[in-house]
């Protein structure tokens, strides 16, 4: 069952595509707004991982749960009226173009022409904006009605920026300077292949190292520069994160290591606050995040008389109807083929954590989501064992029937599905990278797995060594906790060779940063016209015949990773 839905939609991406001139190392330029009316406030709307949620969602209660992009449109305008065009700016903090079916039929294009309409001003990349690929991102970049800032993402050979790294707007008299800052662990949450040449070397650089240090001089120094080129504001726009992310590229982190910014509007970790962090020298900086996919709509104000700095979440309700009827347009395209439905199922397959709805588990833990999603590669590529990252698997599954469109959400990359050789010795490497957080954090790279079954003894500290991109370089004096590894019910064979099925993103490029697989030859490979998801649908349709099977009904999953 290959789609062609890709086929489909493969015109209306290349007549979509744009000159790249956004995007070259070009020094900064002086945004201009022709003023409708001098006002005393300046509005900053805000969004951040949107994961394309374009529209409005609502509860049993009929409380809004997602506002949708018209929601953003008509709140926007509504707010231009009051207070002039020219003093209100909609930003964007990354990750927009990829986590929905309206995103993976067109690489993200979708997305971006929907933001076109919205009428976004400014945005920076999100890790997930490079999922299709850098040069595709550079492509969408085209084709944006607005700028894509970052001032850290430099090209390796010459330290020149990619984007722009700041943007000054002219606020009726007042400048305020937005400054884009991506976090470095963009490399290992996307693809680390994108950021390399055909033999592995670094094209690009986040401002990486071990300490953090490299990131805050690269940011002081944008934020100097701004200042001396006139702005009385600054604006960070971060994709940098709080919780579960790496502790010196989080926002505080950030925030608490340079001076001269006033707002640090983020993403990347999918939380809601809006409250104040200390800067280097103890000063205040308003931090505000507003949570994933339109749950929230951000807003700054400032005021140009006194100079405070407010922040507020929100809700807006009503709707721009040209934005609602441009999105259900572009669905019509494909809805039909992702309502087919493919299974019923009994069971609720899962990602979150049954006895607390609200934590994820999916990348700490075995569910019967993983084991399912293990064993579709397993079985439709006839290889010996099957790994699927954790942070591949996107949505779980509620109980009931099961549609083409709920596969290519769990599955929205458009990963290509692959067979590979390995060893016993580069499986077990594999799987102690993988395992090396499970008693601490969440790691996207969390391996589930078919026709594996192991133990990770968490009493033992996890020796996997990491370079500061976050890159696995090996194991320290061979010291694993993750024993007992079994394929197939054998003990595993250090020398033996083994094939294992997976996507190309985590058994060829690095995905997560697990470079335990890096060279091995493949077996299989797929193409742009069968992916992932293509591949878990077939699984759910022709080889479990359209019923999901009593093995998938401990939440749990079946005891393949024993953690203790």
């Amino acid at each position: 069952m290959k789609s062609n839905i890709f086929k489909k939609t493969a015109s209306v991406v290349l007549s979509a595509i744009m000159a790249l001139s956004v995007v070259t190392a070009a020094a900064p330029t002086e945004a201009k707004a022709a003023t409708k009316k001098s006002n005393n406030y300046i509005i900053i709307l805000h969004t951040n991982d949107i994961h394309a949620s374009t529209e409005q969602t609502k509860d049993a209660d009929g409380n809004i749960t997602n506002i949708g992009f018209a929601a953003v449109a008509a709140y926007k305008k509504s707010l231009q009226k009051k207070y002039g065009k020219s003093n209100v700016t909609l930003v964007d903090a990354g990750d927009a173009m990829q986590g929905e079916n309206i995103a993976t039929v067109s690489k993200g294009l979708n997305i971006t022409k929907i933001m076109n309409t919205t009428g976004y001003d400014l945005a920076i990349p999100g890790n997930h904006e490079f999922d299709y690929g850098f040069d595709n991102f550079l492509k969408l970049a085209g084709s944006a009605k607005y700028p894509y800032l970052c001032c850290n993402l430099t090209y390796k050979g010459t330290g020149d920026t990619v984007l722009r790294p700041y943007e000054i707007v002219n606020y009726d008299g007042t400048k305020v300077a937005y400054v884009g800052i991506d976090t470095p662990e963009t490399f290992t949450k996307s693809t680390p292949k994108y950021f390399q040449d055909a033999n592995g070397n670094w094209l690009y650089s986040f401002a990486e190292d071990e300490t953090g240090a490299t990131l805050y001089k690269t940011v002081q120094s944008t934020v100097d520069a701004a200042r001396k080129a006139g702005a009385k504001y600054v604006v960070a726009l971060g994709h940098l994160g709080e919780s579960g992310t790496t502790d010196r590229w989080t926002s505080d982190a950030v925030i608490e290591n340079t001076t001269g910014i006033d707002v640090l509007i983020d993403g990347h970790s999918h939380e809601e606050y809006d409250k104040k962090v200390k800067n280097k020298d103890g000063e205040n900086v308003v931090l505000a995040q507003t949570g994933t996919k339109l749950a929230n709509l951000g807003r700054i104000v400032i005021n140009k008389k006194t100079g405070k700095i407010s922040a507020k979440l929100i809700k807006p309700q009503n709707e721009n109807k040209t934005v609602a009827n441009y999105v259900k347009a572009i669905k019509s395209g494909y809805e039909t083929e992702m309502n087919e439905v493919l299974a019923t199922s009994k069971y609720t397959l899962y990602t979150m954590d049954p006895a607390n709805p609200s934590k994820r588990i999916i990348r700490t833990k075995e569910t019967n989501l993983g084991d399912l999603c293990a064993d579709a590669y397993k079985a439709q590529l006839n290889s010996d064992i099957a790994i699927v990252n954790g942070g591949g698997i996107r949505i779980q599954i509620e109980a009931g029937k099961i549609t083409k469109g709920t596969a290519y959400t769990v599955f929205p990359f458009n990963n290509t599905p692959v067979v590979i050789k390995v060893t016993g010795k580069q499986l077990r490497d594999f799987l102690e990278f993988s395992y090396r957080k499970v008693e601490s954090d969440e790691n996207g790279g969390f391996a589930h797995v078919s026709g594996i079954t192991c133990t990770v003894d968490t009493s033992v500290s996890s020796a996997a060594i990491e370079d500061e991109k976050g890159m696995f370089t090996g194991v320290k004096d061979g010291k694993y906790r993750v024993t007992d590894i079994k394929v197939n019910g054998e003990a595993l064979d250090l020398n033996k060779t083994y094939t294992v099925a997976g996507t190309t993103y985590t058994l060829l490029l690095s995905g997560d940063g697990n470079t335990a697989f890096s060279g091995c030859e493949a077996t299989f490979e797929g193409d742009a016209n069968y992916n992932d998801a293509d591949l878990l649908a077939d699984y759910l349709k022709t080889t479990l015949k359209g019923t999901i099977p009593e093995k998938y009904s401990n939440p749990l999953g079946e005891g393949r990773i024993t953690i203790k």
